[in-house]
């Protein structure tokens, strides 16, 4: 059973950056799936490739964006970069102690951050890429 379910009223029109929080969901999920076992080395492994994959998802959203000439581009990248920080700030905090970072909390904040995340800020740019003539759909 998965804790997100990706539906269609999340698609921002680009298939790749769909894709891209799909990947995103799929690795909340995971983490959902190891609480019911070792959920500690889950939280490591989670946190890590979420940092790894939202930097590069962050990059290629961002390269669209600029191609799109959106207008929020500059507020857009803040919310970015304070996401990484909360991320890695999260991961060092795990890193010193792992019983500090409970599974739950984790699962928590990543869940909320990123529904927030695509819902209140990315589904703003589907208009421009949308119709951006020189940006494929794929």
């Amino acid at each position: 059973m998965s804790y997100l379910q990706w539906t269609e009223n999340l698609s921002v029109g680009v298939t790749r950056m769909d894709d891209h929080h799909k990947k995103l969901v799929d690795l909340i999920n995971l983490l959902f799936e190891a609480m019911s076992g070792d959920a500690t080395s889950a939280v490591d492994t989670v946190l890590n490739d979420l940092l790894d994959y939202t930097r590069y998802h962050f990059s290629e959203e961002e390269k669209l964006l600029a191609a799109c000439d959106y207008p929020d581009l500059e507020e857009h990248q803040a919310v970015h970069r304070a996401m990484v920080k909360e991320v890695l700030d999260m991961r060092q905090r795990y890193l010193a102690n792992p019983a500090s970072v409970p599974a739950s909390e984790a699962l928590d904040f990543l869940s909320k951050w990123l529904m927030r995340h695509i819902i209140g800020k990315d589904l703003r740019y589907r208009p421009y890429a949308e119709k951006h003539p020189d940006h494929p759909k794929g």
